[in-house]
């Protein structure tokens, strides 16, 4: 009978020791022991159902499985002929096996004598236990097709004053999950840049002069083009943080409103001369302004004083901005029937120029 005899195939150690295989893309199926009487190599009646379930998951798995076995001796006798029983109870597995239907091409064997105990040999107990064939079902693991490349699109844009419609020279910042981009717009204030298509992309736009514009869109080639407009940073304008949002009746951000605050101060950087009022509201359709309570005109306070102390622990000078609340006087949607995305439109912080 040949098979293949593989010294060494596998690291020993454990009570069935297939943890590390030839291959990283294999997959240990099933695992399992038999046991030997001393100075034997035949297979106990009660283990060949231990190895028609072997066989059965050999059958399971499929084309390119195969069946690695491990035999090993306790320490009684030399190591010579411990190491040819070992060989021989390897062989008498295999037999077996192929007996059972499994073809002889896919039973790999390694025979280690005394080599690899996994007890001491000072009773029988544990000589019993060394006494052994481990046996194990092992297959590809199934690589998953390499999907198709996303199609790229060129996403084209152009920076626009919101007020008279001239081309602004800008930065413009474009962030997806898979990646950050900055890039400047040109004389004509035009960008663009290559994207995957169906992207989720959010374009920031940042230039002297201006308040900053933020906008997300799906990148899709049927629109590949997209237009930002800014609004002039100059005495008497305001926009608000939409995306500076709070939770009710708190002056605690959203965690999603606090990348916002980065673009606050780069905006001040950018603009070393601007002076603001940051102001502060809330959201109370059921109340006049002269009702409300001290508590809710000091969250409009509270809310403001979130974007202040932000600005001023990064450096920008207190001389250049003040803080202030409004409470309700100012809702966007005053209605009570505002849905609570307006009502969270109502919880908002604006940027003031002085």
């Amino acid at each position: 009978m040949l098979i293949r005899i593989l010294l060494g195939l596998f690291v020993p150690g454990a009570t069935i020791g297939f943890a590390q295989t030839k291959s990283d893309t294999l997959q240990v199926l099933r695992k399992a022991q038999v046991l030997f009487a001393s100075g034997q190599w035949a297979i106990r009646p009660q283990d060949t159902a231990v190895l028609q379930e072997i066989v059965q998951q050999w059958r399971q798995a499929g084309s390119g499985a195969f069946i690695c076995i491990q035999a090993h001796t306790d320490a009684v006798g030399t190591s010579r002929s411990n190491l040819l029983l070992s060989q021989r109870r390897a062989h008498s597995v295999a037999a077996l096996l192929q007996a059972m239907g499994v073809s002889q091409n896919t039973i790999e064997a390694a025979y280690w004598g005394e080599e690899s105990p996994i007890a001491d040999n000072d009773s029988e107990e544990s000589r019993q236990r060394n006494r052994r064939a481990e046996i194990a079902v092992l297959a590809p693991i199934p690589i998953a097709p390499t999907p198709p490349p996303t199609p790229k699109v060129t996403l084209s844009g152009r920076v626009t004053d919101k007020k008279t419609g001239e081309p602004i020279q800008a930065t413009v910042f474009i962030i997806t999950t898979a990646q950050r981009d900055s890039l400047q717009t040109d004389e004509n204030g035009n960008f663009s840049i290559q994207l995957p298509e169906n992207t989720t992309a959010t374009l920031e736009a940042f230039a002297l002069g201006y308040f900053f514009y933020t906008k997300t869109i799906r990148v899709r080639a049927d629109r590949p083009t997209v237009n930002l407009s800014l609004v002039p940073a100059v005495s008497g304008e305001k926009i608000a943080l939409r995306n500076l949002l709070f939770y009710g009746n708190q002056a605690v951000l959203l965690p999603d409103s606090e990348s916002e605050l980065p673009k606050v101060l780069r905006f001040m950087q950018l603009n070393p001369s601007v002076r603001i009022e940051i102001a502060g509201h809330i959201n109370n359709p059921y109340k006049r302004p002269d009702q409300l309570d001290a508590w809710e005109w000091n969250l409009s306070v509270n809310r403001a004083k979130v974007v202040y102390e932000y600005l001023l622990k990064n450096g920008i000078s207190p001389e250049r901005m003040r803080y202030k609340g409004y409470g309700n006087t100012e809702m966007l949607y005053p209605s009570p029937d505002a849905t609570e995305e307006e009502q969270a439109q109502n919880r908002r912080v604006e940027i003031r120029i002085q």
